[in-house]
């Protein structure tokens, strides 16, 4: 196991602790004070009110999929940097890997239905439902995840782990808990909850854009596979974050430029 890896686990119970002392401090928070999470929102999600959920009667920063996925995705980050103990660099076995692709596809099909509806306005398969877009947003969120971690691992690492990042099921099962523990929640909704739920899509998105952008930093400055060391990856992690604020902020300044929202 490598010096990076066996800091990265030194460190592994940080992230969660932060997400969940962010969570706890947004329920006392006013409303108005977690609008930045909104333009978070603005810059991935369309947000349209009918294909969103509304909590203590303001609407979540991101539609019903993209909470689902999200959020799905940034708890199974967290859980899989936690449970991990080799960063495992090859796709889950068989016939774990199919219910992923499963989920993918299961995906892009509600996804695909609903946008028929919304372009047309006449039902194709089924009418949309938002409680159906959160689950296979979750369940997306699960697949994202998995390709988001072995993608890290085989960038970063030098000699990364040729194991499967889920090999039984007893690996398997628990990760579906993730999705169901979000959905749940999200379903149920109490006013409380408005600040936490907001708090976890939107860190959701800026943790998922930070790592695409980081890794693509690692690449741009030739550092893949060399990473002996994590201050090797500050100034990939500063330039990856520094990316994700600029792109949020275009991203909002084009749709009001377009669209005025």
């Amino acid at each position: 196991m490598s010096f990076a890896h066996r800091q990265t686990r030194s460190w592994r119970w940080l992230p969660p602790l932060l997400l969940l002392a962010a969570a706890i401090i947004s329920i006392g928070l006013p409303a108005d004070w977690l609008r930045p999470l909104d333009l978070v929102g603005n810059a991935v999600c369309h947000r349209i009110a009918e294909r969103s959920f509304f909590v203590a009667g303001r609407q979540l920063p991101l539609c019903a999929r993209d909470t689902g996925m999200f959020s799905t995705a940034l708890l199974g980050l967290l859980y899989f940097g936690l449970r991990l103990r080799q960063p495992a660099a090859d796709p889950p076995r068989p016939p774990f890997i199919f219910f992923f692709i499963a989920f993918f596809l299961i995906w892009a099909f509600d996804g695909f239905n609903s946008y028929w509806v919304l372009l047309t306005n006449q039902t194709l398969f089924y009418p949309p439902q938002n409680w159906l877009r959160l689950t296979t947003g979750a369940g997306m969120g699960l697949t994202l995840c998995l390709f988001a971690i072995l993608l890290a691992n085989q960038v970063l690492w030098p000699a990364p782990a040729r194991i499967p990042l889920v090999a039984s099921w007893r690996e398997f099962l628990p990760l579906l808990l993730i999705p169901a523990g979000v959905i749940a929640l999200v379903l149920w909704r109490p006013d409380p909850l408005y600040g936490p739920l907001a708090v976890l899509s939107g860190a959701g998105v800026l943790v998922m854009l930070t790592l695409a952008n980081s890794l693509l930093m690692v690449i741009a400055l030739r550092r893949q596979g060399q990473v002996g060391h994590l201050n090797q990856l500050s100034l990939p992690m500063l330039l990856g974050m520094g990316l994700t604020v600029v792109e949020i902020a275009t991203l909002n300044l084009l749709r009001a430029a377009l669209i005025g929202l």
